[in-house]
């Protein structure tokens, strides 16, 4: 099949969640398909970036610059319309044209569009087309109004509602559609959205599996982009309610933050016992350094790949009901589950404190990415949902 990929941004390095899934799609779908990107971009892409996608995933790669002036213009028409920021933002007339003429050029079998920031340049042609949603980004907006104080509270309510409004519409300007999970696709909750498919993320288990234990290792560890306000918020309950309570009873108790663009906020973290890392070429040396991963993220939506990352390194994880019911994790085998800074800082000093719960938590994560995370089972899901 010749495949068409529309992707929002292009997909490498992997430093966000939404590039490491189009990268290994993408990758996975080459093996089986003839596959062409159409990639949206910032600006300039990294020759090594380029190059890398070219011989991983696929050689005929097509990227659309925009520029400062045409995002923004983009992204005002938008709110004027009615239409989210984030379809906005990734819009515009140029590109739509552009994206138009390679269509009629590579005369592709299948078009698949990555999340609804892309899904209007898959829409008017009579090409058989699935959209990616990813997560339920209506969802995620609204529980980022929920937490927000109230002046900003409205902006991301209003966001939250045109995000659910366009996820509709844009259903049905496709043959079929994906999400990341169960979770996700009921969060949808527009009539028809339960014939959306599951396609989740899968981890790379060879590249992310366990190595020997470098002498700087850290108690704790936090992992993510460290731009993305759920992350932030996350981080931040972490060091000022979660850790102090630790210390109660563990003072020496440390901790590492890694990640790309930490936002001064979260680098104002920093401190006796804190270290904040930033971009890290190679991720897998911070899930080497971390001895238990901790996620309290209560706002997001999405099948969380960093807590995949870390069970696949062996680093047993705490975190929310929120972000394991789109894991599926058996709770005190697979993982620990918490609810409020008192029960994570219980569940925290239980790894610390005794070998046996942190052995079997380990080694129950590493067993369940193993058996059901791998990229090549999701490529050929994938596949079976381009034809239903």
């Amino acid at each position: 099949m010749k495949l068409l990929v529309i992707t929002p941004r292009f997909p490498y390095p992997l430093e966000r969640g939404d590039k490491l899934r189009a990268y290994h799609q993408i990758r996975q779908l080459s093996q089986s398909h003839e596959v062409t990107l159409v990639a949206l971009s910032e600006g300039p892409v990294d020759p090594e970036a380029f190059d890398k996608v070219a011989a991983d995933c696929c050689s005929n790669i097509h990227v659309i610059s925009r520029s400062r002036v045409t995002t923004v213009v983009s992204t005002l028409l938008a709110v004027l319309r009615g239409q989210p920021l984030q379809v906005g933002y990734f819009n515009s007339a140029s590109a739509a044209r552009e994206i138009d003429q390679i269509i009629a050029k590579e005369k592709p079998d299948h078009i698949y569009c990555q999340l609804i920031r892309t899904a209007s340049y898959g829409r008017n042609n009579s090409i058989p087309r699935t959209l990616d949603y990813q997560d339920a980004f209506s969802a995620s907006m609204q529980r980022r109004a929920d937490q927000s104080p109230s002046w900003l509270r409205w902006i991301f309510a209003l966001e939250a509602r045109r995000i659910a409004r366009y996820e509709e519409r844009a259903f049905a300007w496709f043959d079929s559609q994906v999400i990341i999970s169960e979770q996700d696709r009921d969060l949808l909750g527009f009539a028809g959205s339960e014939k959306v498919q599951i396609v989740r993320n899968g981890v790379d288990t060879e590249f992310f599996s366990p190595h020997s234990t470098p002498t700087d290792q850290r108690d704790l560890l936090f992992v993510g982009n460290m731009g993305y306000p759920p992350n932030v918020n996350a981080v931040t309950t972490l060091v000022s309610e979660i850790l102090p309570l630790v210390r109660e009873a563990r003072p020496q108790t440390d901790l590492l933050i890694a990640g790309a663009r930490p936002t001064k906020a979260v680098q104002q973290l920093a401190g006796a016992g804190i270290e904040v890392s930033g971009w890290l070429d190679d991720i897998r040396s911070a899930y080497e350094r971390g001895r238990i991963m901790v996620v309290p993220l209560v706002i997001g939506a999405g099948l969380q790949n960093k807590i995949l990352e870390a069970m696949s390194m062996g680093v047993p994880c705490i975190t929310t009901e929120l972000v394991n019911r789109a894991i599926g994790a058996v709770p005190d085998e697979e993982v620990l589950i918490a609810s409020s800074a008192q029960e994570f800082a219980e569940q925290t000093l239980r790894l610390l404190e005794s070998p046996e719960l942190y052995s079997r938590i380990s080694a129950g994560g590493l067993k369940l990415v193993q058996s059901r995370y791998s990229w090549q089972a999701v490529g050929e899901t994938l596949s079976v949902a381009f034809t239903h």
